[in-house]
């Protein structure tokens, strides 16, 4: 019988980049073994494709609140992973941790910590941190998406080198025919609209590189809470940026995001391991991002292939981002230097991580 494996995260309406690593990862390991992706809370289908082979659920048909519900999730979780008879949950983020520990406590199910941050970044609420403290204290396992954040762990909670693991997000390599535009004049950004992201950053570099280079325009594609995006919109208002800077929303299509791109570009204040780097990289675009922790600098050779600009320095990426745009030959070298990390980011290595520690952790192979 193949191994039962519960891949778990508290919301699927945001379309972030945990849930698109959580969708794919479910798709892969049901190759191999009986998957179930669960969602908490939503009430939404998902807006990445899920394979027929994973059985995808919502376990609420409402939303509910954690901190008035936490005893209801715990109990709506647990009942599934004994009716199921699942071995090995992963929960996916902060948010799942204590209701993941508290689900598996007294079964022979393990619960894995996917930390899809990082525990670097001290901006954290009272809540998030309580939640990793649990994670890192009460998970059979934990996962980080880089060595830095692995060792942040091991530092700020004392806890075993054995029971902590790094694993990249992988490059998907089904891209190999794409060319670079090295004429096009459009510039692209893709995330939800949060805090994190800093998108009030990047209205500032757009003010400056966009009034100089008139003839480019900036694509930003993503959604978010309407409050966060009207702040952003007002904020582009502003600055007179509608016609140059443009909210695209929501996006499925990757060739229509990143084909006939010139330059990506990311503003973020902290990141895990940040695949729309990846997926930019895929499209052999040149990158100018901020070295935030963490994951740019492990995606990102600076001077190579695009250029990592010490957080968060406007003026320094105004200035980086400037110099590509005026500069095709530059443009072109880096692009041509995107892929030079795919062994890193290696798609059948990085899945073969996963089936390992799956295999670690439940102590044998599939019967």
């Amino acid at each position: 019988m193949p191994k039962k494996i519960c891949i778990v995260k508290w919301s699927i309406d945001r379309t972030d980049g945990g849930l698109k690593v959580a969708t794919s990862l479910a798709n892969e390991l049901s190759e191999m073994y009986e998957v179930h992706l669960l969602s908490m809370i939503s009430t939404e289908t998902n807006f990445f494709p899920v394979k027929d082979s994973v059985k995808y659920r919502n376990l609420s048909p409402k939303k509910i609140s954690m901190s008035k519900n936490f005893l209801s999730a715990v109990k709506l979780l647990r009942s599934y992973l004994t009716e199921q008879g699942i071995d090995i949950v992963f929960g996916i983020g902060m948010s799942m941790n204590s209701v993941g520990v508290a689900s598996t406590l007294g079964l022979k199910t393990k619960f894995i910590s996917c930390d899809h941050t990082n525990s670097i970044v001290d901006i954290d609420t009272k809540v998030k941190k309580l939640q990793r403290f649990v994670g890192a204290k009460f998970a059979d396992k934990i996962i980080t998406l880089t060595q830095e954040d692995r060792r942040s762990y091991i530092k700020k909670y004392g806890i075993s080198e054995t029971k902590i693991a790094y694993i990249y997000n992988w490059k998907e390599d089904g891209l190999s025919n794409v060319t670079y535009n090295d004429e096009s004049t459009n510039i692209v950004t893709v995330g939800r609209f949060d805090y994190q992201k800093g998108y009030d950053y990047l209205v500032q570099v757009a003010k400056k590189v966009l009034k100089e280079k008139t003839d480019w325009t900036w694509e930003i594609y993503g959604s978010g809470k309407q409050d966060e995006v009207d702040k952003i919109r007002d904020l582009i208002t502003e600055n007179d940026l509608q016609d140059k800077l443009v909210i695209k929303g929501l996006e499925k299509n990757q060739d229509l995001i990143y084909g006939d791109k010139e330059i990506y570009v990311m503003t973020s204040r902290y990141e895990g391991l940040p695949l729309v780097l990846l997926e930019a990289q895929q499209y052999k675009l040149p990158i100018v991002s901020f070295r935030c922790p963490t994951g740019p600098s492990e995606i990102v050779e600076s001077g190579v292939n695009g250029y990592l600009i010490d957080c968060y320095d406007v003026e320094e990426m105004s200035n980086r981002l400037l110099e590509l745009m005026n500069d095709k030959e530059l443009r072109n070298r880096f692009s041509s230097h995107a892929k030079d990390n795919m062994e890193k980011f290696n798609k059948d290595r990085i899945i073969h991580q996963w089936i390992d520690l799956i295999e670690e952790v439940s102590g044998g192979k599939n019967v």
